[in-house]
Order: structure tokens, then C-alpha cells, then sequence
């Protein structure tokens, strides 16, 4: 960390702020207003802000979600009088200061703001690592699922299969495990028979895409950060891609895109709520969930059936289609 911008509408502050940041041997640059910084970091790189809350025109607490948005390596730490109206961690803060303070707490602060940049700073760099393996993993799996088609003679659906046997069976079984809930489903609806044949293929590949994905994140036991969710959520979009590039599949791939969204908006990739959400994957959604809570994953166990749909239920209308929910439960309870 080498740059300090301190943001304060007060000169006096901004003075003292400065000589301190300088006899840590660190360049410090000042800004009057939350637009003045903005307008500095247009052209000048700073690692760690400290902002002032209480500015005329913007406050400071705007300009920090605008810093974390366009400058998601700045390290931000924060100082106010007001320590009751802000709550550093939940605008992912290096630190607070509660003026007035001595330039031994100041210190304490830009030091932490030194190991919070060098943190983002790792995590960027640990993201890209991903996305490359990402990149490289989907052209891998276009190829093996070629290669089947070609020189073993498969069709579309055994050659994806196939693939996903090999690369991901763990997925795979859990994905069959969804179809046969889907195809029960599709059954109960009284779902026209070629329709639900698409929707048994877009169930049993919903989460094709996975293959492409970096073991290190398939497997970590312990929470994803930021960055590890927004590349696993890259595989919805990779399974639909594979799924297009084949005449046999493509019919399919709308269906997997959308396998993610929730019923009342706030999924992924397209952020799609209530009927724009395919039929197909609003059906796959409440299964893949079931399944997921009830067979448990690397990073929770399993729970009984009955929790799990008390589960389901408590997500209606946010995530699921409370309509097909009770098809669900009606399923299970036949079965």
C-alpha cells in the first residue's frame, strides 16, 4: 500500500490527516466532498480512503458504496462523531474511527487498511486464477462430449451423460435424483408428454456446468468468498452454452439458464421472477433444493424429509413457485 485519500469537508482535518499519513511514509491526497473524490480516483489510484460521514452534498456513507463498487480493492475506513449511525462491517469497512481520535489510532487504522487491501488484492488475483481455469475446464468438456459423439458413436444426451459421469458423479446422481422428482412432477401437472421429455433433459443437466468448474471450489468445506460464488455461478451459463452447441440438447438450454432464478426475483443469471421463469425451471428449482437440503453437500449435512420441506415452504414466494410446492409435497406424499 503506498496512496491514502482522506475525504473530510473540514481543511484543518484533512492537514493533520495528511502529515500523519506522510510519517508513515505514505503519499496521502485530499478530497473536499464525496464528488471531489470520485472526480481524484477518476485519475489517481489510492489503496485505502478515509471518509468523513458528515459532508455537504453527498455523505460519506454514499460514497463509500459508490468506492466499493467502482474500486473494489480501495480499503475504506471510515470516520464519523457519530459511531451510533454507521456499522463499519456492514459496508465491508477495514475500520472505524470515532473522532476525536490520536494519531496511534490512526495508525491502527491504516494498518488494518494495508492488510484489508492486500486481502482484496489476493482475492482478485485468486478469482482471476478461477476464471481462467473456468475458461480452460468448458473447452475441456466440449471436447470430451465431441469426442463421444464422434469416435464412440453417442448421441447428444448419452454423450453429455457420459461426460458428466466421469467428471462430476457425484452431480450427475444428484441431477438423476432431480429428474425423477421432475418427471413425477410433470406427471401430476398432466404436462404435455413432449414437453416434459425437455423438461427431464434440462433436469438431469442443470447442472452440466459444474464439470467446468475448479475442484478448489467444488470442494472447499468451508464458506465460498464473494468472488468463489460469482465463478460456481458461472456454471448455469457454461451448462447452457454446452447444452446449445448440440442439436439433440438445444432445446434444453433455455430451460437450464433459468434453473437458478427465484420466483420472486434475486437469482441468476438473468434475475427472473413469477411466469418468466420457464415452467420447466421453476419445476427443477423446487427439486434441485429438496434434493440439495436432504442429501446434504460439502458444506452442510443432510436433514429429514420434513424439514426440508417446511423449508419449501418457507421460501413461497420468494425463491419457489408456492403452486408447484404443493405439487411437490402431493408428489412425495404418493411416493
Amino acid at each position: 500500500m503506498t496512496s491514502v485519500l482522506i475525504v473530510d469537508d473540514e481543511p484543518a482535518v484533512r492537514d493533520v490527516f495528511a502529515r500523519w499519513v506522510t510519517s508513515f511514509g505514505l503519499t496521502p491526497h485530499s478530497a473536499a466532498s464525496a464528488e471531489a473524490a470520485l472526480a481524484m480516483l477518476r485519475t489517481q489510484r489510492c489503496d485505502l480512503a478515509v471518509v468523513d460521514l458528515n459532508m455537504p452534498g453527498r455523505d460519506g456513507l454514499w460514497l463509500v458504496e459508490q468506492m466499493h463498487r467502482q474500486h473494489p480493492q480501495m480499503a475504506v475506513v471510515i470516520a464519523t462523531a457519530r459511531a451510533d449511525l454507521v456499522d463499519a462491517r456492514a459496508h465491508d469497512c477495514a475500520d472505524l474511527l470515532v473522532k476525536p481520535f490520536h494519531r496511534a489510532r490512526f495508525q491502527i487504522a491504516v494498518d488494518r487498511g494495508r492488510y484489508w487491501h492486500q486481502d482484496a488484492v489476493a482475492e482478485r488475483q485468486w478469482t482471476g486464477r478461477l476464471a481462467i481455469e473456468v475458461s480452460d475446464g468448458f473447452d475441456g468438456i466440449m471436447r470430451d462430449v465431441m469426442d463421444r459423439i464422434v469416435r464412440a458413436g453417442l448421441d447428444d444426451v448419452a454423450a453429455v451423460t457420459a461426460m458428466s459421469a466421469d467428471r462430476i458423479p457425484r452431480t450427475l446422481a444428484h441431477s438423476e435424483r432431480v429428474e425423477r422428482y421432475v418427471v413425477a412432477m410433470t406427471r401430476a401437472l398432466g404436462t404435455p408428454e413432449l414437453e416434459a421429455r425437455l423438461i427431464a433433459v434440462a433436469a438431469r443437466f442443470h447442472d452440466v456446468g459444474k464439470a467446468a468448474m475448479p475442484l478448489a471450489i467444488l470442494t472447499k468445506p468451508s464458506k465460498l468468498t464473494e468472488g468463489e460464488v460469482a465463478i460456481l455461478q458461472r456454471h448455469v451459463g457454461i451448462g447452457a452454452d454446452l447444452l446449445a452447441s448440440l442439436p439433440g440438447t438445444a432445446d434444453a438450454a433455455p430451460i437450464v439458464r433459468a434453473s437458478h432464478e427465484w420466483f420472486g426475483g434475486g437469482g441468476y443469471p438473468l434475475g427472473l421472477r413469477g411466469q418468466q421463469i420457464p415452467l420447466g425451471s421453476r419445476l427443477i428449482a423446487v427439486a434441485d433444493a429438496y434434493d440439495a437440503i436432504t442429501q446434504g453437500r460439502v458444506y452442510h449435512r443432510a436433514v429429514e424429509s420434513t424439514h426440508a420441506v417446511n423449508e419449501l415452504m418457507r421460501c413461497c414466494p420468494s425463491q419457489f413457485d408456492p403452486d408447484l410446492v404443493d405439487v411437490f409435497i402431493q408428489v412425495l406424499s404418493r411416493h
